[in-house]
């Protein structure tokens, strides 16, 4: 019988089919080099704010709203919390006192500081000239583990050799000379700024886009007006491409300020979007950097219309698990409010093989969206293997015939249109299948008393296994948003509400999540029980929320029929955290007099359950304890325990089963 509750577990735990490998870490905007925002693994629930850190020294700088796009945190396999911070000079008087940039580790357990560095990174556009540029960093392959890359002066990037040590030799590369040229014409060379968030391929490789703002000498024409470039975290090969040797369009100047490059699935093609005259998608082979496909980026509702790609958009491009890429635009006249989320192949045709455009999704502008598996989504009906969420905000805007307020987040079918119409256009879009309204109302206009607050969301991070999203809104909360119930099943408050430039949310090892509000760095969860399943009998009453909170109502399973007699059995995880060895353990349970209740704890060492205390069914409750010492055996990799308990009957086989109820369980490590 335990034997064959192990098995579950193991095939439990196997990574999502055809969405990648089990989340081992966080690694940039959307998780992934493809942006696709899929976290498989177990999240805990949002109770409480863990622990909280600063982003920027000034809020005030901003004044009522925050136009930053801050860098999405990225978080280690581990556990180590790292993101970029922005701090003022000489108490906000000089040059440049507000562009200034810091990186940061933290420990995911419990918020202490590991280790920072100052960079001497320069913005293309910083507030309040606009909307300021999202800080180039990610996590990357070196030699010898995960390191960290982050942008630094003149088109060079710092690569520190771990994202987890306290100290760690810090490097950095120029992609266009040599060190030796870099150091002695560093302020010549300030004019270069990278202007996209770093990519880094398994390899190491790191992409990004660049833009030249001022004048270069001469022997720096190859740079042209700005360009895509390669650099390798642990040599510092290099190589880059100009907009103007790409040779796909004279109209071009530079990649789009924010949109970070996304990897095909395969890694041999980068996906950027480059912007001028003219807003276009480029495919590059990720080797050379060579284009070897374009598009222009058009407004569907229009015939032959443009998009845009304006600086005030965090959009990248997301590469889903068929090979097709997704594009948020700016929209064209009044279509603007809300965008488009534009589809092509892998080769960025726009058309399938009968000619007829992919289905674009009705919002798209600041927008990276998020690949939904559809058997996350019970009422899908449809035959497309993954679904995408992005943002639905109906924003409130005079000139706009279909605004009302109603802000809205959409989980879309990128496969047909054949249902939905455009609010504003009335041309087909990307299915509905589930929508949800953002709860709180802004009070705004008294003229539109229902209309909501905006959701503050670029690339929500997918709970797969939990079937949800967690996704951050301008009313100051972070919610997950179900897609069983489609209701917003948490929420927690972090904030009053604020405007602000949109941000991404991310999901720990540990199971944490992360959002971004205000300002501040919220990392969110509880320490209490991670998950619960059933392998015998089937759920009478309770629910997971009542073995987090403890508060003595029941969580209850009725037995079945084994060789044994009546069994009954609940498996609870909990996250307890990488630096225990320790392990004590209590529960109560009722069950039935003459049967024995059992508590197991999970070896993962030999992926077996271990009998640790048992004792005989009284009247009322049984209390089970066990104390585990000096046993690391029972901690996973990411500091996760799984105990298991039970209750049998020997004797009795006769099918009238009991129920085992479970009303207090505390897992505790030191």
């Amino acid at each position: 019988m335990i034997r064959n509750l192990a098995f579950a577990i193991v095939l439990g735990s196997l990574p999502f089919a055809g969405f990648g490998q089990a989340t081992k870490s966080w690694e940039c905007v959307g998780g992934n080099a493809q942006h696709s925002g899929v976290y498989v693994g177990t999240s805990q629930p949002a109770r409480r704010v863990q622990w909280q850190a600063s982003l920027d020294d000034n809020r005030s700088y901003y004044g009522g709203s925050v136009l930053a796009h801050f860098a999405s945190p990225m978080i280690s396999s581990a556990n180590t919390v790292v993101y970029a911070y922005r701090f003022t000079k000489n108490g906000g008087s000089g040059s440049s006192p507000y562009d200034n940039w810091r990186m940061i580790g933290r420990n995911g357990s419990n918020g202490s500081m590991t280790w920072s560095f100052d960079t001497d990174y320069s913005s293309p556009q910083i507030y309040p000239n606009g909307w300021t540029t999202t800080y180039p960093t990610t996590l990357c392959q070196v030699t010898g583990g995960t390191g960290v890359a982050a942008a630094g002066a003149a088109g060079s990037v710092w690569v520190r050799s771990s994202a987890d040590a306290t100290t760690s030799a810090t490097n950095r590369f120029a992609f266009y000379t040599t060190q030796a040229d870099f150091n002695a014409n560093k302020a010549t060379y300030s004019v270069i700024k990278i202007n996209t968030p770093l990519t880094s391929d398994k390899q190491g490789n790191l992409y990004f886009g660049y833009e030249v703002t001022g004048s270069l000498p001469s022997n720096m024409a190859n740079l042209g007006t700005g360009g895509i470039a390669k650099v390798n975290a642990t040599t510092g090969v290099s190589t880059f491409k100009s907009v103007q040797a790409l040779g796909i369009s004279g109209s071009l100047s530079r990649p789009a300020r924010s949109a970070g490059p996304a990897l095909s699935v395969d890694e041999k093609s980068v996906y950027v979007a480059l912007t001028g005259g003219v807003g276009m998608l480029a495919k590059l082979d990720a080797n050379s950097l060579a284009a070897t496909a374009s598009v222009r980026l058009t407004d569907p509702s229009i015939p032959g219309a443009n998009a845009s790609l304006i600086n005030e958009s965090s959009a990248c491009p997301m590469v889903a698990p068929d090979g097709h890429v997704f594009m948020g635009v700016f929209g064209n006249q009044w279509r603007q409010s809300h965008g488009w989320m534009l589809q092509f192949d892998g080769n960025l045709n726009p058309n399938n093989s009968s000619g007829k455009r992919f289905p674009a999704g009705a919002f798209g502008w600041d927008d990276t969206p998020s690949v939904v598996p559809s058997s996350a989504v019970p009422s899908y009906k449809g035959t497309s293997p993954y679904l995408i969420l992005t943002k639905y905000n109906n924003y409130d805007m005079g000139g706009d015939p279909g605004a009302d307020g109603q802000n809205m987040l959409a989980v879309l079918d990128p496969s047909s249109d054949s249902i939905t119409k455009d609010r504003q256009s009335g041309i087909a879009v990307m299915n509905e299948i589930l929508t949800v309204v953002a709860p709180n109302r802004t009070n705004d206009d008294p003229a539109k008393p229902d209309a909501r607050h905006e959701w503050c969301i670029n690339a929500a991070a997918v709970d797969v296994n939990g079937k949800s999203a967690i996704v951050n809104c301008e009313d100051g909360h972070m919610y997950r948003w179900s897609f069983v119930t489609n209701k917003l099943v948490e929420d927690l408050n972090l904030q009053p509400p604020t405007g602000e430039a949109y941000t991404s949310t991310a999901i720990g090892p540990d199971g944490k999540l992360y959002a971004m509000n205000n300002c501040i760095l919220f990392a969110i969860g509880t320490p209490g029980a991670s998950d619960i399943s059933m392998y015998q009998g089937k759920s009478s009453s309770g629910s997971l929320s009542d073995i987090w909170y403890l508060d003595s109502k029941y969580f209850s399973v009725m037995s079945m029929l084994s060789t044994a007699g009546q069994v009954a059995a609940i498996e609870v995880g909990y996250i307890i955290g990488t630096d225990k060895t320790n392990l004590a353990i209590t529960a109560n349970v009722l069950g039935v007099n003459g049967g024995t209740a059992q508590m197991y704890a999970f070896n993962f060492v030999t992926s077996q359950y271990v009998l640790v205390s048992t004792t005989a069914f009284t009247a009322g409750s049984t209390r089970l304890s066990a104390t585990l010492k000096n046993s690391p055996q029972y901690f996973d990799a990411y500091g996760k325990v799984k105990v298991l308990v039970r209750g049998v009957t020997p004797g009795r086989l006769a099918p009238a089963p009991f129920t085992l109820n479970l009303d207090y369980l505390n897992v505790v490590g030191s």
